[in-house]
């Protein structure tokens, strides 16, 4: 079972309208928008702009944060309202648990710190039902990055992911590499999966950096979905999947 938040009933009402999360995320983007901008932004009338406005502000997602009066007719400014996320006891308590078990599986002090860290942040994130897959991958890249700078070999991804792991096994197959990884400490206690897109990112960003062409990885298997062992698969990227500035 994921670590979800309990969302209160009138924002979740608020946030079922595609309309209203367009809204949202105008006034992220803009900072502070007239009911005018919208309409014209999102090709709406003003009136349906104004009742999606108002439902927001009794949601307390967006409010008045000025008003222009030095024109003839004043203007209002809405943009968002910034306010404390309160995860519930139960979720803390499954949150807690899972670091307490990620800690637990540290063989050394060293290590189950890194574990516990790394699990705490985790868990932090899927309290709040945010998915954290992609920025976890891209940090995982320029990791992976500065590790392949710190000692330049292919052997290093081995050395880094051993941390974390009982064992790894690299099979190359031309330009396609596959990760195999045995007792993966970062996964193994997760009723879910894929989960390792750190570990995807880490490996994506060394072989990128030794090889000086980029590489995508996937993990087509995951502890976290019950496998024995985590699998990753790394090719190199097409131009598609890295289009060019």
């Amino acid at each position: 079972m994921k670590l979800v938040i309990d969302v209160p009933k009138e924002i979740a009402k608020a946030l079922d309208s595609k309309t209203r999360r367009e809204i949202l995320k105008l006034l992220k983007e803009h900072g502070s928008m007239t009911v005018s901008d919208i309409a014209r932004e999102l090709n709406l009338s003003k009136s349906t702009v104004h009742h999606h406005l108002q439902e927001l502000r009794e949601a307390g997602l967006v409010d008045v944060i000025k008003e222009d009066r030095e024109t003839p007719l004043p203007k209002r400014y809405y943009g968002l309202v910034r306010r404390p996320v309160r995860v519930s006891k139960p979720k803390l308590e499954d949150a807690s648990e899972h670091v307490i078990k990620a800690l637990e599986r540290g063989e050394d002090l060293r290590t189950s710190m890194f574990l516990a860290i790394a699990a705490a942040y985790r868990a932090v994130l899927e309290s709040l039902g945010i998915d954290a897959s992609e920025v976890l991958y891209e940090l995982g890249k320029e990791v992976g990055k500065r590790l392949a700078e710190l000692e330049p070999e292919e052997t290093v991804l081995r050395k880094g992911l051993e941390i974390i792991a009982e064992s790894v096994e690299l099979r190359q197959e031309d330009d396609r590499v596959v990760v195999e990884i045995e007792g993966c400490r970062e996964c193994s206690d997760l009723p879910y999966g894929p989960a390792c897109h750190l570990e995807a990112g880490i490996i994506a960003g060394v072989l990128s950096n030794l090889r000086e062409r980029p590489y995508q990885v996937r993990e087509v298997e995951c502890c976290g979905e019950g496998a024995d062992r985590c699998v990753f698969v790394a090719e190199p990227a097409t131009d598609e999947e890295h289009p060019k500035s």
